[in-house]
Formats: C-alpha cells, structure tokens, sequence
C-alpha cells in the first residue's frame, strides 16, 4: 500500500530555526541603530512580543554577543562579535575577493586588468584578467616593477603612513610627493609610459580591515589608447571597484576615501 500524502521537502527554510532567525534580526537590528533602545521599542520594530524578545535578548547576552548599554537601557553588541567579524576577515585573501572585479573591469573596458601588492621597492603582481585585444599591454602573474614607476605601485606608495614613507628611498623625490597628493584627491593614479614607454596604467588602492593600502587594482593597455578622456573615465571604474573590494575585506568607508591613509 503506497502512502499518498506529498513528500516532505528538505529545503533550507524548512530546517532553519525560527528561534535563532529571530536572535540574529535582533543582533540586526541593534548594530543598525538599535544600541541603547529599550526592550519594548524592539518588540514593536520586530512585530514580536515583548516576553519573546526579552528571553532572546538574555540568551544572547549570556553568550556574550550582547551587553547591557551603559545607560542601562536596551542593549549594545559584545566584544565577541568584533572577534568573530575579524575571525572571518583574515579568512579572506586579496586575490579571492578581487578576482570578480578584475573579471568586470576587464569587461567593462576590453583592456587587462591586474591586482598588484607591495614587495620592498617592487610591486608584484599576483593576479591578472587578460584581453581580448590584439594589441595590448602584457604583465605575467609573479612579474615585478618598481613600484615608484608604475600606477600599481605608486596607488599603494601614495596611501602608506608617514612612518613607513620616512624610510622608503623610492617615494622622498618632491614630484612623487606632489603626485601623491594629487592621488589621494581623486583615488587612483594614472602611468603614462614612466617605465615602459609604451605601457600606460590606471591604478586604485586597496584597504583592509584595519585600513592599511594592501594592493591596487588597475588596468594596463598600450599608451596611445590611454586618452585623457579613457584615463578618467576608467580611472572612475578602477576607484570603485577597489572601494568595494575594501568593503570585502572589512575597510570601513566611515573612514573617509580616498584620502583615510594620508601619508606625510
């Protein structure tokens, strides 16, 4: 004899927990301006009744991801959420949260694009998207290039703190310091040519958590095709999506940009 009622489906909502949904569009709620704001306040935002609100909230605060709020009303987020956000942070790499902006860049502009970090004097580059074109501009993944000669480079020099400056032989000359100032206005940098004469680049410098320049994406092309007009338009594409690469990565933008890491 078959049973002929429907299957049940074992789908992500059906085993998701309406408890802990709860909890966390709590935990929500308070990051979002809710810090500090009375119990019956956040029943009412959440549609739910005070008692269920009031037992969650006392969970979450025996698990350490809420604190009373010094004012001794409602609640603000824990200590032990800041380590599980940073514990997921350094699980990301530069390169992996990149690639997909690479990928966009390249399309958006048929040029290649390439995702370069800080290695003594060098930047070194470790990722890359090529292009379609036939005539292009060629960098290998693991290639180097001084990084006071190059976009790659100097969206990176542009952004170290002073102390890091002080001690470079390569970033003290006052036509690099004046062209930092100038990267830092308008985030990015622009290479017309300076170490290969018929290479030009674009440049944008990449933030981490802690908001330290730790790479630069850009895109590199043929310098007779790097017009003043390309050179703003893809210098506009090239800040963005290092802004949202930083965002990946943890950078907070309340910090201001482009100029949170002036150097000098």
């Amino acid at each position: 004899m078959t049973d002929s009622r429907p299957l049940e489906q074992s789908t992500p909502a059906r085993e998701a927990s309406q408890t802990l949904a709860r909890g966390l569009r709590l935990l929500q709620a308070i990051a979002e301006g809710g810090e500090g704001v009375a119990v019956r306040e956040l029943a009412r935002s959440a549609a739910l009744p005070r008692s269920v609100v009031q037992r969650l909230l006392y969970t979450l605060e025996a698990e350490g991801f809420l604190e009373r709020h010094p004012s001794q009303v409602g609640y603000r987020l824990a200590i032990k959420l800041w380590g599980l956000g940073c514990a997921a942070v350094r699980r990301l790499t530069v390169r992996d949260v990149a690639r997909p902006y690479l990928e966009e860049l390249a399309a958006r502009t048929s040029e290649m694009t390439k995702l370069g970090v800080l290695d003594g004097a060098d930047v070194v580059y470790i990722d890359r998207v090529e292009c379609p074109l036939a005539v292009r501009a060629y960098v290998p993944i693991g290639g180097r290039a001084p990084a006071h000669s190059v976009a790659t480079g100097k969206a990176i020099l542009a952004f170290l703190p002073a102390e890091k400056m002080r001690s470079r032989e390569d970033a003290h000359s006052k036509t690099l310091q004046t062209e930092f100032e100038q990267i830092r206005r308008r985030g990015y940098a622009v290479n017309r040519g300076e170490w290969e004469q018929a290479v030009g680049a674009i440049a944008a410098p990449v933030f981490d958590a802690q908001g330290d320049a730790v790479a630069s994406i850009g895109i590199i092309l043929p310098s007779h095709r790097l017009t003043a007009a390309k050179a703003t338009q893809m210098g506009t594409l090239t800040a963005a999506a290092a802004v949202e690469i930083s965002r990946k990565l943890g950078y907070g933008l309340d910090r201001g940009w482009p100029a949170a890491k002036r150097a000098g």
